[in-house]
C-alpha cells in the first residue's frame, strides 16, 4: 500500500501499471467494503488527474464509491478544485455527476452552490456546470435529501450567475417545471427567493413559475413578501399581478384531485395516449401516408380537369344540348373544373373527403395527448384539412356546386369542432392539474410518469 500511495503522489500512470504486474490483486484484496476509501479516491484528492483516469478504467466501480466522508472521487475532486480531475472523470462516466454524497449531494449540486473565490475560478466553475447539465440531462432532477434541485440550492447560497446557467439551460432544454417541485419544507424555488430576499432571482423567475403555489406553512410567495418587504415597489406589483393571473388555476392539492371524477381531457389521455410508442409511430405513419394518398388523389380525380371554357357563351346557363347534325354540345364548364359530374362526382369527393378527414382525425388523437408538445402538428393538420377543402369548392362545377358545397360544408364544420373540443379540454385540464405535488413533479403529467434512473 505504501507503494501504491508513492505513485499516486508522483502521478506516475506507468509505475501504476507496472506497480499491477507485480501485484495482480492490488485493487482486489483492500477495498470491497461498500465505504471504503479506494485509490481513485487519493487519485482524486491530489489531483493526479491522468492516475486517476487509469484507475477508474481499470477499476470502474471505484468511481461511483462512497468513502466514509460520504464522498465520491468526483465530489473529492471539485472539494479540492480540482476541476480538470472532475472533468476527466465526467467525459469517462456521465452518470457520475448523478453519484449522491452526503447528504444527497451530487457533483451538479455541489458546483451549484459554489460562488468562488476569484474571477478564474467562478469562470472555471460556471464552465463546470454548464457541462455538467448537457452531459448528463437527467441530473437536474437529482434530489438532496432535503429534496432539493440544483436550483434550489444555487438560490440557498445566493449564487445568481449559477442560477441563470441553470434557468437558461431550462428555458433550452429541459421543462421548467421543475421550477415548481418543493423542497422538504414544501418551498418552491420562488419561495426561497422571497424568503432570502433576491430580487433579481425573482424577477428572473416571474412568468416561469407558479405564483399562487403554497408551502406546506400553507403560505403563497405574495404572502411571504409582504410579511418580508423588500422595499422594491415594482416587485411587489409583478408578484400581484401573477398572483391574479394564477387565480384561474385551482391549484388542488394532490388527494383531492385524485380525489375527484377524471376530467374529458384525462379520460381522452388514458383511451388513446398509446403506451407503446412504437405503435404510435405506426399508426402515425399509416395515417400520414393515407391522408397524403386522399390529398393527392383530390386534386388530380378522375377525368381530371377541363382545360378551357365552353365556347358557345349561351352554353353556360345551359345543360348539354345537341346541334343540328345531332352531335352532343359538352357541359358548361370553365377551366380549372372537374370534368367528373353528377353522382359519380358527389360520391366520389363524399367517399376521399371522408378518408382524408378519418386520417387528419387519427393524427389529432394521436398528438392530442402529448400536447403542448405536438401543437404544431395539431395546427399544421388542421391547415391542411381547410387547404384540401377549400380547393374541393374552387374545382367543383357550376353546374354541381351546390351539392358540392354541401358536402364541403360539412366537412369543415365537422373539422373545426374535433379541432376545438380537444383544445378545450386540454386548457380545462391546465387549470384543473396547475398545482404541484408534494415534493417535485407536476401532477398535470400522470400519464407520462416513469421511473427516473
Amino acid at each position: 500500500m505504501d507503494r501504491l500511495q508513492q505513485v499516486i503522489e508522483r502521478g506516475n500512470e506507468d509505475e501504476l501499471y507496472r506497480l499491477i504486474e507485480q501485484e495482480a490483486d492490488l485493487f482486489d484484496r483492500t477495498f470491497e467494503d461498500p465505504v471504503a476509501n479506494t485509490p481513485l479516491h487519493d487519485a482524486a484528492d491530489k489531483g493526479q488527474t491522468q492516475v486517476a483516469m487509469e484507475m477508474a478504467i481499470l477499476k470502474p466501480s471505484f468511481a461511483q464509491k462512497l468513502n466514509r466522508g460520504g464522498h465520491s472521487p468526483m465530489h473529492l475532486a471539485l472539494r479540492k478544485k480540482h476541476y480538470r480531475t472532475a472533468r476527466a472523470l465526467m467525459t469517462l462516466n456521465p452518470e457520475l455527476i448523478r453519484v449522491r454524497g452526503q447528504g444527497g449531494i451530487t457533483p451538479l449540486h455541489y458546483v451549484a452552490g459554489e460562488k468562488g473565490d476569484n474571477e478564474e475560478e467562478v469562470q472555471a466553475l460556471l464552465e463546470l456546470l454548464a457541462e455538467f447539465l448537457c452531459a448528463c440531462k437527467s441530473s437536474i432532477e437529482d434530489l438532496t435529501s432535503q429534496c432539493e434541485t440544483a436550483v434550489h440550492v444555487a438560490v440557498k447560497n445566493h449564487n445568481l450567475r449559477a442560477f441563470k446557467v441553470l434557468l437558461g439551460w431550462l428555458k433550452r432544454v429541459y421543462p421548467r417545471e421543475i421550477l415548481n417541485w418543493k423542497d422538504q419544507d414544501g418551498n418552491t424555488v420562488l419561495h426561497i427567493a422571497v424568503l432570502e430576499r433576491q430580487p433579481e432571482i425573482i424577477k428572473l423567475l416571474i412568468g416561469h413559475v407558479k405564483v399562487n403555489a403554497k408551502n406546506f406553512q400553507g403560505e403563497t410567495v405574495l404572502e411571504i413578501f409582504q410579511a418580508n418587504p423588500s422595499g422594491d415597489p415594482g416587485l411587489a406589483k409583478s408578484l400581484r399581478l401573477g398572483c391574479l393571473a394564477g387565480l384561474f388555476s385551482r391549484n388542488l392539492p394532490l388527494s383531492q384531485l385524485l380525489s375527484v371524477e377524471p376530467t374529458l381531457f384525462e379520460k381522452f389521455k388514458f383511451q388513446f395516449g398509446y403506451q407503446d410508442e412504437s405503435a404510435r409511430d405506426i399508426i402515425l405513419l399509416v395515417a400520414t401516408l393515407v391522408a397524403t394518398a386522399t390529398y393527392q388523389v383530390g386534386l388530380t380525380p378522375p377525368g381530371g380537369y377541363w382545360g378551357d371554357n365552353t365556347p358557345d357563351p349561351a352554353a353556360n346557363s345551359t345543360v348539354a344540348t345537341a346541334n343540328s347534325s345531332g352531335v352532343a354540345v359538352e357541359n358548361p364548364h370553365q377551366a380549372g373544373n372537374i370534368i367528373l359530374n353528377g353522382s359519380k362526382l358527389y360520391q366520389f369527393m363524399a367517399l376521399n373527403s371522408t378518408v382524408f378527414l378519418v386520417s387528419i382525425l387519427t393524427i389529432w388523437i394521436t398528438a392530442v395527448p402529448l400536447l403542448p408538445q405536438t401543437l404544431p402538428v395539431y395546427v399544421l393538420a388542421s391547415l391542411a384539412g381547410y387547404s384540401f377543402f377549400s380547393t374541393t369548392v374552387i374545382e367543383f362545377p357550376k353546374s354541381d356546386r351546390t351539392t358540392g358545397d354541401l358536402i364541403v360544408n360539412f366537412c369543415m364544420v365537422l373539422l373545426g369542432l374535433v379541432l376545438v373540443l380537444p383544445l378545450c379540454w386540454h386548457i380545462s385540464y391546465r387549470l384543473l392539474t396547475g398545482g404541484t405535488d408534494a415534493a417535485r413533479r407536476r401532477v398535470g403529467n400522470l400519464l407520462e410518469l416513469k421511473d427516473r434512473k
